[in-house]
């Protein structure tokens, strides 16, 4: 595949392969050390010689500027530099999408255009970045104009790419599937672009929701124009069955700079057609689902959701288990369940509306999935009768509601309006009960496999792996290189060969520390203690033959003598002091153990030679093998 044009300042990461690889290794959240000696590994790896770079580390964990930040954001700034090879660059990894979190944060911002705090946590983080880079230099490079170039997967390229539009936070902009740019979000993060905005389609600045009841289209035009300037240094590699991609030509949507396109799954055309079929208006209910979750999750969490969408007050739900908990409640709470009616009665219907006009297109979207070979008949049926029976259950629940409130706007007697009320509630509670069962139904392992296969498309391993070309492919982030020829061909895994072999030099040089650790402590315990003991009674020998009447009252001790007037007046010691009789068998030991040490290394140089022998000059493997291996 042709590689992108770089800046003339971009002399490390100079391939497509190369930025993906390091896209992928952000995921892994490294310490400092471990990222520096992967990111030396890959490129080893891809151009066949050590980096010719110092690398600097600095994570958004660390950043001052994002001390008490709250968007969730995380990203890993990267400094290369050598004043030696004129290198002063710095690369910016966004994290894509991970935790609950972020895709909480999705929903308000790419779907909604509510959200913009991960792109203003981007902007913070990189001058924080640059100003530590500079810092650690000690002001010996030159950061006037260093290039600051943006990686990102996934969420990521909204960010970073939000960041680039609104506040000109990069260079460059390198991503893969990700998700694009949004108007609606722009329009809040950009002063100017809001401002250009109202002036083209004359909308209040007071109405921040005008902006929605715009013709999309015309509205994606003029945003493509207005920053079709910062569009040329934006670069995307997507691949066509991304679901994200699926999404992108969907309202408020709009992709920016060179794009490029892979095919992951050639077995099914993608999502992209099925959802550009889907009325705007669909779009819309759902993108308006969408605000109001947004606005109302900012308030108060999930609760604050039931309860601006729906009206539930979940206080006044989780206090009823029974009729005993619901009579004390009806007593003492009324006045709630009296609001909470109210309010449901009142915004249910808004709801049902835009409920209905997502199921009532079931039967097409699933009719397109059958299509594009995702489900089979019988599945597609079951879908849209599940998505049916949603619509139904929610519709008996309206109707509960409003019987509930006839009766008590009614005049019956207080017996018939308690009857009445308890009488919903079990309603509501089996309509909630047959809800669950449609869920489950959903969460069959034959739905879970396809959603699975369809998100699977939206990983950087698949996209890696579409890039072979001249007996280079990839299993996920690792390199795999091709020798040979029809059924002779062999794949070898050059990046777990690679690891094996350098580990297995870690393991022996660990061992051999440590053989030389059990030698030193053989000497110094066993052996010198022993010679040290030896010594001890030697000097007593000595002593007791120089000195002998000193030792008088050790025969005085043991023999009984009328008198005390014996002396000992001479003392000759016979002694025979024998080697340490195991010294031989431990030093056989020690030397075995070194011997394991050498068949080590061997066994590792016949692995070596043996991969070596499979490829050859041109793939420099063997050179691979002594860059890493040392």
């Amino acid at each position: 595949m042709n590689d992108i044009p770089m800046n003339e300042n971009e002399k490390i990461i100079t391939s497509i392969e190369m930025r993906l690889r390091l896209i992928d290794i952000e995921y892994n959240n490294l310490e400092e050390s471990e990222m520096i000696k992967q990111i030396k590994r890959i490129y080893t790896e891809e151009y066949g010689e050590k980096i010719p770079a110092n690398i600097d580390i600095f994570q958004s964990s660390e950043s001052s500027e994002l001390k008490n930040d709250e968007s969730g954001y995380d990203g890993t700034a990267i400094h290369f530099s050598s004043k030696k090879n004129n290198i002063n660059e710095v690369y910016v990894i966004s994290q894509g999408s991970q935790g609950k979190e972020d895709w909480v944060y999705n929903v308000k911002a790419m779907f909604a255009g509510k959200e913009y705090r991960q792109a203003s946590a981007v902007d913070k983080f990189v001058s924080n970045s640059i100003d530590q880079f500079q810092s650690n230099s000690n002001k010996t490079l030159d950061f006037s104009k260093i290039p600051v170039i943006g990686l990102s997967h996934s969420l990521a390229h909204n960010n970073n790419t939000t960041a680039h539009l609104a506040y000109g936070t990069f260079d460059k902009i390198y991503s893969v599937n990700g998700a694009q740019t949004n108007y609606y979000q722009l329009y809040l993060a950009d002063d100017v672009f809001a401002q250009s905005v109202r002036k083209q389609f004359s909308i209040s600045r007071l109405d921040e929701d005008a902006i929605y009841d715009l013709d999309p289209n015309k509205l994606r035009e003029f945003a493509e124009n207005y920053y079709k300037d910062e569009a040329k240094n934006i670069h995307q590699l997507i691949s066509k069955d991304d679901p994200l991609y699926a999404v992108s030509g969907t309202r408020g949507f709009f992709t920016l700079g060179d794009t490029k396109f892979v095919d992951t799954d050639p077995n099914h055309e993608g999502l992209r057609p099925l959802i550009d079929k889907v009325p705007d208006h669909v779009i819309k209910d759902f993108q308006e689902i969408a605000i109001q979750y947004t606005v109302s999750s900012r308030k108060g969490g999930i609760d604050a959701v039931l309860k601006d969408i729906l009206g539930i007050n979940m206080s006044v739900i989780r206090e009823i288990d029974g009729i005993g908990s619901f009579l004390d409640l009806y007593f003492t709470e009324q006045e709630k369940i009296n609001a909470m009616l109210v309010e449901v009665n009142k915004k249910l219907p808004g709801l049902m509306e835009k409920i209905k006009t997502i199921t009532g297109n079931s039967d097409v979207l699933f009719g397109e999935l059958l299509k594009a070979g995702y489900v089979t008949s019988e599945q597609k049926d079951e879908l849209v009768s599940t998505f049916q029976n949603i619509e139904k259950e929610l519709v008996d629940t309206e109707k509960s509601i409003e019987t509930l409130l006839i009766w008590r706007n009614s005049n019956s007697y207080l017996s018939a309006q308690i009857g009445a009320d308890f009488g919903a509630y079990l309603r509501v509670k089996d309509n909630i009960e047959s809800l669950m069962a449609s869920f489950e139904t959903l969460q069959k392992k034959e739905y879970q496999n396809i959603l699975h296969g369809i998100i699977s498309n939206h990983g950087i391993a698949e996209v890696l792996a579409e890039l072979s070309g001249d007996g280079k492919s990839y299993i996920g982030n690792d390199m795999v290189l091709s020798t040979g020829s029809g059924d002779k061909m062999i794949q070898v895994n050059i990046s777990a060969t690679l690891r094996m072999y350098t580990m297995g030099k870690v393991i022996l040089s660990e061992k051999e520390d440590v053989i030389t650790k059990l030698e030193s402590t053989i000497e110094g315990i066993i052996y010198h203690a022993y010679e040290e003991e030896k010594r001890q009674v030697i000097n007593k020998i000595n002593d007791m033959e120089s000195n002998p009447i000193a030792y008088t009252n050790l025969l005085r001790k043991h023999v009984y003598y009328s008198r005390n007037s014996k002396t000992v007046r001479g003392i000759n010691v016979h002694e025979t002091l024998h080697p340490l009789h195991e010294r031989a068998k431990l030093d056989t030991e020690v030397k075995s153990l070194h011997m394991s040490i050498v068949a080590g290394h061997e066994h590792l140089e016949i692995y070596r030679k043996s991969i070596e022998e499979l490829f050859d000059e041109e793939k420099r493997v063997a050179l691979l093998f002594d860059l890493m291996g040392g």
